[in-house]
């Protein structure tokens, strides 16, 4: 009897070592990756302090890249890190709270410059188009885009503000919609009709839906637990019935044309079914079992590494759990390869607000389309994916 309790007593130090020794791995692996976000943030010549680099290559002429002083990935970045940053360890917390610092403290550049709560794409002092696009930006200042409603919600949330600055440009969003008076004109015949909100802040630009977005949209409504209005329920009726027809992925580049890949909106989906009070998007909960099975056929024929962390981060909140499919567990993601990926998060794409029919052929073509890099964020999306499979705290 002695014998077989020593036995036992050895088996169980065994595993307790063992299992310290993986936890002080994977503690060691989320520094690392850390160090290696915030070493980008501070090699950005030619942007401003603290916006993480990135860089926008032509899709016609991939060896045309240029840098992309934008604000969009420093805020996703903020955003995912501040996610998971209590369940860190100390050293962890202190090292996301100078990124953190760091990224935030040139937001202001980006901010309407009338003063108005909405963000750009880029900087507002100083109005561009496409910076370092040579002699495009002759036309910087009459051409310039106006706020969206995409970095909008993703600076705000990335900022904490308060609840009573999230129920203010809420209201302000009602005022940019799809109505009878300016009606959208470039989409699907199913949402022709629906008052769902547009990407864009001007009163000049046309009506403009992109199911990504507004995934985005709903979920910082719903991470602040603010009121709906019944342009968020038509929002959520366009996302909803995109997926019931499998329009999110015969049609990404047409329902989503900024982001335009069904990973990405699959990954946005994931984020809007994981935001805050979930009580209103009970239409999409019950489609999670659905949204599972593409993400594991896509799993099974993705190529690319970040496109497989993007899928793979998804199908957890869709209810998936690890499974040879999944292929998900970072350590059999290649880091370098994640990093310097060359699968777009997001796409400019010129030809997204022509009306159709000319709209969807267009939005094809290569000429048409800039497409986004930012290794700082791809890093994060690894990280994230990491903390969901296995908790760095633990």
């Amino acid at each position: 009897m002695k014998r077989i309790q020593s036995i036992l007593f050895l088996i169980f130090c065994a595993l307790v070592v063992r299992g310290n020794t993986q936890s002080s791995t994977d503690t060691i692996w989320s520094y690392q990756i850390l160090t290696k976000i915030q070493a980008l943030q501070q090699t950005n010549t030619g942007f401003p302090p603290g916006i993480f680099p990135s860089t926008r290559v032509y899709a016609y002429n991939k060896n045309n890249s240029k840098n992309d002083p934008n604000v969009f990935f420093t805020g996703l970045i903020v955003h995912t890190l501040k996610k998971y940053q209590k369940l860190c360890t100390p050293y962890q917390q202190g090292l996301i709270h100078q990124i953190v610092q760091d990224g935030l403290s040139s937001v202001g550049l980006f901010k309407n410059k009338s003063g108005r709560d909405t963000y750009n794409f880029w900087r507002t002092d100083t109005p561009q188009i496409f910076p370092n696009a040579g002699w495009l930006n002759t036309f910087d200042k009459s051409q310039s885009l106006p706020d969206d409603f995409d970095d909008t919600v993703i600076l705000l949330w990335a900022q904490e503000v308060s609840r009573e600055r999230a129920s203010a440009i809420h209201d302000t969003m009602q005022l940019y919609v799809s109505t009878k008076g300016k009606r959208v004109k470039n989409t699907l015949t199913a949402f022709a009709t629906l008052p769902a909100y547009s990407t864009w802040f001007g009163k000049k630009m046309p009506i403009d839906f992109d199911m990504a977005v507004l995934c985005n949209v709903l979920s910082f409504v719903n991470e602040y637990d603010i009121q709906w209005t019944g342009s968020d329920s038509a929002s959520l009726q366009l996302i909803t019935t995109a997926i019931q027809n499998n329009w999110h992925v015969t049609k990404a580049d047409f329902i989503a044309p900024h982001y335009a890949k069904p990973a990405v909106i699959m990954y946005h989906l994931a984020r809007l079914i994981s935001a805050g009070n979930q009580q209103n998007i009970q239409s999409l909960l019950v489609l999670k079992p659905a949204l599972l099975n593409q993400t594991d056929s896509l799993l099974a024929i993705s190529t690319d590494p970040l496109e497989k962390v993007l899928l793979s981060t998804a199908r957890i909140h869709f209810g998936g759990r690890h499974t040879a499919v999944a292929n998900a567990t970072p350590q059999t993601h290649d880091q370098a390869a994640i990093e310097q990926s060359k699968y777009p998060f997001f796409i400019a794409n010129m030809a997204s607000m022509l009306p159709n029919p000319v709209k969807r052929p267009l939005s094809k073509l290569a000429f048409a389309k800039f497409e986004y890099r930012c290794p700082a964020y791809n890093l994060a999306l690894l990280w994230e994916n990491k903390h969901l499979y296995v908790p760095l705290y633990k």
